[in-house]
């Protein structure tokens, strides 16, 4: 070893320098250290105090007028009722029943023209399916009878 203080040579294991007594500082042995992969966690035995539960924020919804939901039941509807667009008024009535059900989630209820809308809305995807599913068997039958 060599001191720090002087530089001289000094014998290992000694705690001072024979050359000038200056305390020697000895290097912590090495140890054998377990991989990262072997050492277990350790946990804080702490308790936490004062620590605020965390909730989950309600989504942020863009507000829907409710006209613009009745707009939709009532195009909802009226192409259901249509033989051959029958499938238009399954997808009109679709995007009002969502409109409606944004509508709920921003106001807690649905009312008024909203309340009228979703209602035709409703009524319109369930004719638009029946028509649907007719005007599909009757082209069905129209293309396997030729």
């Amino acid at each position: 070893m060599i001191c720090s203080n002087c530089g001289a040579t000094i014998p290992e294991g000694s705690a001072f320098c024979t050359n000038c007594g200056a305390a020697v500082a000895q290097a912590a042995p090495i140890q054998n250290q377990q991989p990262v992969y072997n050492q277990q966690p350790v946990y804080n035995q702490q308790p936490v105090y004062n620590q605020q539960p965390v909730y989950a924020q309600p989504p942020v919804v863009q507000p829907v007028s409710p006209s613009k939901i009745l707009m939709w039941g009532i195009l909802g509807l009226a192409f259901a009722c249509s033989f051959y667009f029958s499938f238009l008024g399954i997808i009109f009535s679709a995007v009002g029943l969502k409109n409606a059900s944004v509508f709920a989630l921003a106001n807690g209820s649905v009312f008024g023209q909203a309340k009228v809308g979703r209602i035709l809305a409703k009524v319109g995807l369930i004719v638009g399916i029946i028509l649907t599913a007719i005007a599909s068997i009757v082209l069905f039958a129209a293309i396997v009878s030729n």
